[in-house]
């Protein structure tokens, strides 16, 4: 379905209510830029639809919310962004209630069911090989993306905390850096050897050479000495991933997924997995067990009971489950 043009109201000003939320995103819950601008574009939305209708806000209900659901699916919105904007719309509402700007939430029944979580797709370790081995480490370009790509894998880190590093987050004599992440979040994440190496010939070699001077604090520049931006960064990963011939799409995120399903494959603890990805619940962390059914032989040949479970189970990958249990599935991402 071909969704429709809606008026473009992007310069008119938030409404005072949304504009109190905003800045609660950002002065009591810490969200960064991305993200608070993610809710304002979806508040937006809520503005249009309003406007449109010429509800009154203090008596928007039940029924008008539902509405905007109807009024975002007539214009083509895929289920997961209407999902995403009916999220923020309850987030919203259940501010104003809680700060009594509303006697009470009309979105508090306001049903936002999960989408299926798709698994997500991830690199083998020969593919991670080839991609890292496609970068030339003899210019200046490709000193600079070997480090890049390293540090990504070695650590998981997202695009936005890969480039809001800044020099003073590196401790390379310990072998690790400090991550600013979502919610305001800090945590230390150590590197490797790998990675170190590659990080630092590119401070030694490459970065001196685009910022002289100690102005520019960003760990990871571009040949004018300026910030590298996260478009930039997808860009050399998508040029390196076809030259390497690889078959799947390469982005920062695919190289985070990587990067926790290959722990996992390798035995992590699934709590210290969360803690360097820098999740809030565990349960987020949980999909990456979709990946090794052999860590549930593993685990089964720790337990005490390891041997007799195994022969009890036909296929030796899972342990035995009454017929009448449905299959275990993830808890959805939050």
């Amino acid at each position: 379905m071909r969704r429709s043009v809606a008026p473009d109201r992007r310069s008119e000003p938030l409404h005072p209510w949304v504009e109190r939320f905003v800045e609660y995103l950002r002065a009591e819950r810490g969200y960064s830029e991305h993200t608070v601008a993610a809710y304002v574009h979806d508040l937006r939305l809520l503005q249009t639809y309003v406007a449109e209708h010429g509800d009154d806000w203090e008596r928007l209900g039940y029924a008008e919310l539902v509405g905007l659901a109807g009024w975002l699916a007539e214009r083509g919105y895929r289920l997961s962004s209407l999902l995403r904007v009916l999220s923020a719309v309850r987030s919203f509402f259940r501010f104003l209630a809680e700060i009594r700007v509303l006697p009470e939430n009309p979105a508090a029944f306001l049903a936002v069911p999960r989408p299926d979580r798709h698994l997500p797709e991830v690199l083998s370790e020969a593919d991670m090989d080839r991609l890292l081995r496609a970068i030339p480490a003899d210019t200046p370009l490709g000193v600079r993306d070997r480090a890049i790509v390293s540090l990504l894998y070695a650590t998981g880190l997202r695009v936005s905390e890969l480039v809001r590093l800044r020099l003073d987050d590196l401790d390379l004599s310990e072998g690790r850096l400090l991550c600013r992440g979502k919610g305001g979040r800090v945590r230390w994440l150590p590197i490797g050897r790998e990675a170190r190496a590659h990080l630092e010939a590119y401070l030694t070699a490459v970065r001196p050479r685009w910022s002289p001077s100690a102005r520019e604090s960003a760990v990871f520049l571009n040949r004018r000495g300026r910030p590298l931006s996260r478009v930039a960064v997808w860009q050399r990963l998508r040029h390196w991933a076809r030259r390497a011939g690889l078959a799947q799409a390469v982005y920062p995120h695919r190289i985070r997924h990587t990067f926790a399903t290959h722990l996992v494959q390798r035995g992590a603890d699934l709590r210290a997995v969360q803690v360097l990805l820098g999740h809030a619940s565990i349960g987020t962390t949980e999909i990456y067990t979709h990946v090794h059914p052999q860590r549930f032989r593993a685990a089964l040949d720790r337990h005490p009971l390891g041997a007799w479970l195994r022969r009890k189970s036909p296929a030796g990958d899972t342990p035995p489950r009454p017929a009448g249990d449905p299959p275990y599935m993830p808890p959805s991402e939050d």
